[in-house]
């Protein structure tokens, strides 16, 4: 079993499953891509009860030796500050220190706890379950930042409730774009090779884009 952060029901979802179903297919073995909250996914795949996850940073190995990278990313984010207040500026993360700001990031994004909380408060930094949630803070005033992956904050914006939504833009970027890749419980190591052979396959093939387009399609 492979697990994800992002439902079925979104683009990202979707395209994560195209993407794995297609891969183990190729591999011969018999997949289910099921759906934890972000943290939980971290907890359940080093303790091996499920057999991998889907998309994590080249650098989320070194907190997590009980599991093996497979050496091909699937696909590349950038993490920024968005926000939907269109008079707010920020030229670096540094300056955080001299604002008031309230802002939140989702539990388990390891790589928004470890920038920001140097730069602020425990009390004006909090987390939220899920990006929707997030959103909704950010949209109804409640917070001015919200420290997030593009391919996240997109795929929400693709949803039916924030469809259309035109306010949410990045504030300030965060570190240079990184590339994300899937990730198997120790006891798979021998299949991480086998793994990253084929998902290099499809993507000479164009598949992972053409999953896209059929993801966003439907």
């Amino acid at each position: 079993m492979m697990v994800t952060d992002q439902p079925d029901t979104t683009y990202e979802g979707r395209w994560q499953r195209l993407v794995y179903q297609e891969a183990f297919r190729r591999l011969g073995i018999p997949v289910e891509v099921e759906l934890m909250p972000a943290q939980r996914v971290s907890a359940m795949v080093d303790a091996g009860a499920v057999d991998g996850q889907t998309l994590r940073l080249f650098s989320y190995a070194d907190t997590h030796p009980e599991q093996v990278r497979v050496e091909e990313p699937v696909s590349e984010v950038r993490f920024a500050l968005w926000v939907s207040n269109p008079t707010m500026t920020l030229a670096r993360l540094q300056d955080l220190t001299a604002t008031d700001w309230i802002g939140i990031h989702r539990r388990g994004v390891e790589l928004c706890q470890r920038a920001l909380s140097p730069v602020t408060s425990a009390d004006r930094l909090s987390t939220v379950s899920t990006e929707q949630a997030g959103l909704r803070m950010l949209l109804n005033g409640r917070i001015d930042y919200y420290c997030e992956m593009d391919i996240v904050i997109q795929n929400a914006l693709h949803s039916p409730e924030f469809k259309g939504t035109a306010s949410v833009r990045p504030l300030l970027t965060i570190g240079d774009r990184l590339m994300l890749y899937p990730y198997l419980h120790k006891t798979h190591a021998e299949l991480a090779p086998r793994l990253a052979a084929v998902l290099s396959e499809m993507k000479t093939e164009g598949l992972l884009e053409r999953f896209r387009q059929d993801a966003l399609e439907k």
